[in-house]
């Protein structure tokens, strides 16, 4: 129970910093928090839609916000990285629905906002969308009102690779109502797609695995399991030279991953090197 309660800490301290940073940064924009830990520290990867309010003039803002994350979570030498969402911010979830949330505090009726989101996000090109405003709307009751448009998945371990969700709140006079904004993205790749490969290109597959062995992506290694592959690719890495350069340490620290998987990991690497010699 030890290993458990120390993943469950380690998740619960995650979420309270991500709530934490999301308060500091609003009106920025806020569309993502990916926490990895490395050997320099720990690294934040933030998503926004206006980086330099979370930034500040001269840096001021993310150097205040870095010291708060030490003081309040005891966060090892924390290193924010900010990236733009730029021309995508349609196709963020979390984005869009603080938007909306905006939207409905500025006064706006719950239905033209509601297909108002809808349409922004399907016309930046998404599989399908889905709009969910809940609390009390139009009278004394609590309802909730739904706005759906193209393909969405509800459960299953795919909606984990293909569906983005985004929560935000809306404070009005009535009282606070509940926005939550499901997005399938355009390059969502569902089971059920199959595509059926010509001769030809069977051939250049393989012309090309048998030129470039090493250095190819981790999906095409049949010995590693695609759950761990996630992972690697989460942090970064996608070929076989980038994860046989790394330590052992280096690799345990991939979120996800221990001592003991990566000291088997960098066997078969070395395996897959041998048999490429």
């Amino acid at each position: 129970m030890v290993a458990e309660r120390k993943f469950i800490k380690e998740k619960v301290k995650r979420m309270l910093v991500k709530e934490f940073i999301m308060k500091e940064i609003e009106g920025a924009g806020f569309g993502g928090l990916d926490i990895q830990r490395t050997p320099m520290g720990t690294r934040l990867s933030m998503l926004v839609e206006r980086p330099g309010l979370v930034i500040g003039r001269g840096g001021a803002n993310i150097n205040k916000l870095s010291k708060e994350l030490v003081e309040k979570f005891q966060l090892d030498n924390p290193q924010i990285e900010i990236q733009e969402v730029g021309n995508n911010a349609a196709l963020n979830a979390q984005i869009m629905a603080e938007k909306l949330a905006e939207a409905l505090e500025r006064g706006w009726h719950f239905r033209r906002a509601g297909h108002a989101t809808v349409k922004r996000i399907m016309d930046a090109g998404a599989k399908g969308c889905q709009v969910i405003i809940s609390g009390k709307l139009t009278g004394e009751r609590h309802r909730t009102e739904k706005f759906t448009e193209g393909h969405i998945k509800y459960c299953g371990e795919i909606v984990k690779e293909v569906m983005d969700e985004g929560y935000a709140i809306a404070k009005l006079k009535p009282g606070i109502l509940g926005v939550k904004v499901r997005i399938m993205k355009p390059d969502a790749k569902l089971p059920d797609e199959i595509h059926i490969k010509t001769v030809e290109e069977t051939k250049t597959e393989e012309k090309k695995e048998e030129k470039q062995p090493v250095g190819t992506k981790l999906s095409k290694i049949k010995e590693l399991d695609s759950s761990l592959v996630k992972k690697l690719e989460k942090a970064g890495i996608e070929t076989i030279e980038e994860l046989y350069d790394m330590s052992i340490e280096e690799i345990a620290s991939i979120e996800g991953l221990n001592d003991k998987i990566a000291k088997t990991l960098k066997e078969k690497l070395e395996k897959i090197i041998k048999e490429v010699k």
